[in-house]
């Protein structure tokens, strides 16, 4: 079980450190869209982004969650007929349906145009966005496919590479076709080419580690396997509708419902919340071929595992979150503008869900890696009905505040599902005392930042570091000598990090 820590601790941390900087590329891609775009052509963008997004379900069919655990489990019990069986068998399934969708969002673009994005003045552009994000739409399946084999063979090192590559080639290209007055179309061809570039550069690598890939035909479809693969597949297919409706209405229904411009706010904050998800994030995408290996392999220890995480994970996220709580209204002024600043009500309550929804996202992975998809599947649907409703009761009354409320309380609700249903599988122990010593802690810490901003009258960028020095020192001390982490525990994660 001690080598399973160490390849969790290394992982999380080689994945966390490209997060970052994935997510810091990103950052800067939106920082150059704000500048250069206006906020109603931001909004389209996004908006796009968000319809064609909800249709990713029609393409997967929880195939790649699927392929993730198969791979691993055959990997461990060393059927390699199956495993490159799997892979094909998932790739072949899903190109036909994802031609048929692209080509059909592709020649309704018009309509989609006038319609969804109730467009007169940029219809043209507004046409080409959703043309370009229809090619997307259908390459991505090639892209996913790469990112299964890599991580079900629990190559984070280069699973984490390779999607940091996809958003620096994201990032120049749109800088580029910006520079060259491509307007709103800029991110939509950027966004394209990226995707090509890095499936040419990384798919001969992943190919490679299928055993005898090159003696592969189309008569490695397995029809018996296909099944076996929908059985698992189908309940995470239902989760990541679900997951689609709780990730993607909040910007349709502002759409819908409100403006652009508003759309364009609400994309400032959101993302700038959702950068506290890497931190879970980073644990779950090394965490879910390990724990189906743990379960294959029939060895004991995961309770351990998943209880130290629970510890760590908001032990991390807080100070984060209560930072860009303190901070909300001043990151988003001093990165996307005065205009922007408005969603600062939104940072505020989505810093919070990040919180709760860092522990969803890791019972989640457990629920899967386990074998149980249905069980999750089962919390993301509550909770996609309670986002729906709550959007579309409030989003109309109070627009973008009313969307990252629904958003919050989704996240709670499912945070409290989430142990129920774990809790039938595994005896887990939730650390509801850690817990609430952390969020007083931290709350202890966020009054320090308050104390400071008070008291200190000086260019924002040193406030902020002032601050954040601050508010973590007296957090580090405060967990310590409230015993949420011993010094000798930390440590020894920490050297199993640079060991490896």
């Amino acid at each position: 079980m001690e080598n399973y820590l160490k390849r969790i601790a290394s992982g999380v941390f080689f994945v966390f450190l490209f997060g970052i900087l994935t997510s810091f590329v990103g950052y800067l891609l939106r920082l150059v869209l704000t500048a250069n775009l206006t906020p109603a052509e931001y909004g389209l963008y996004y908006s796009c982004l968000s319809l064609i997004g909800l249709f990713s379900l029609f393409k997967d069919f929880g195939l790649n969650g699927s392929l993730i655990y198969h791979i691993s489990k055959f990997k461990a019990e060393k059927k390699f007929k199956k495993l490159n069986a799997s892979v094909f068998t998932v790739l072949f399934i899903q190109i036909i349906p994802a031609l048929i969708i692209a080509t059909i969002i592709f020649f309704s673009s018009d309509f989609i145009a006038v319609n969804y994005l109730h467009l007169s003045k940029n219809l043209v552009f507004g046409v080409l966005v959703i043309k370009v994000l229809a090619i997307v739409y259908f390459i991505q399946i090639f892209y996913s496919v790469v990112l299964s084999i890599l991580q079900g063979f629990q190559l984070m090192n280069f699973f984490a590479i390779v999607d940091f590559c996809r958003m620096l080639f994201y990032f120049i290209l749109t800088f580029i076709f910006i520079s060259l007055s491509f307007s709103v179309l800029s991110p939509a061809l950027g966004f394209l080419i990226s995707y090509i570039f890095v499936i040419l550069i990384f798919s001969p690598f992943a190919l490679k580690l299928i055993p005898n890939f090159k003696k592969l035909h189309l008569e490695i479809f397995d029809k018996k396997l296909a099944k076996k693969l929908f059985f698992y597949g189908f309940p995470i297919m239902l989760s990541s509708a679900a997951g689609l409706i709780i990730g993607y209405t909040d910007t349709i229904l502002i759409t819908i419902f409100k403006s652009l411009e508003e759309v364009g706010i609400y994309q400032t904050a959101q993302p700038t919340a959702r950068l506290l998800w890497f931190f879970a994030g980073s644990f779950t995408t090394v965490l879910f071929p390990l724990v189906t290996e743990l379960k294959t392999k029939k060895i004991k220890g995961l309770e351990k595992g998943v209880s130290l995480i629970y510890r760590y994970i908001w032990v991390i996220i807080i100070p984060f979150a209560l930072m860009s709580f303190s901070f909300s209204r001043e990151i988003l002024n001093l990165f996307f503008g005065s205009f922007y600043s408005s969603g600062s009500n939104v940072l505020k309550i989505l810093s919070i869900g990040a919180i709760f929804f860092s522990i969803v996202q890791v019972n989640g992975c457990v629920l899967n890696g386990l074998g149980k998809p249905k069980n999750y599947t089962k919390i993301v649907y509550i909770g996609a009905a309670i986002n729906l409703i709550l959007n579309l009761v409030l989003i109309p009354i109070i627009g973008i505040t009313g969307a990252a409320t629904s958003t919050l309380l989704t996240y709670i609700v499912m945070f409290l599902f989430s142990f129920a249903e774990l809790k039938k599988f595994v005896k887990i122990k939730i650390p509801v005392i850690t817990w609430l010593k952390t969020l007083i802690i931290g709350l202890i810490s966020l009054s320090s930042i308050y104390i400071l901003k008070n008291l200190l009258f000086v260019n924002i960028f040193l406030e902020v570091f002032v601050c954040f020095c601050v508010s973590i020192f007296i957090f580090i001390v405060l967990l310590l000598l409230f015993k949420v982490v011993e010094l000798d525990e930390t440590l020894n994660l920490v050297r199993k990090i640079i060991k490896k």
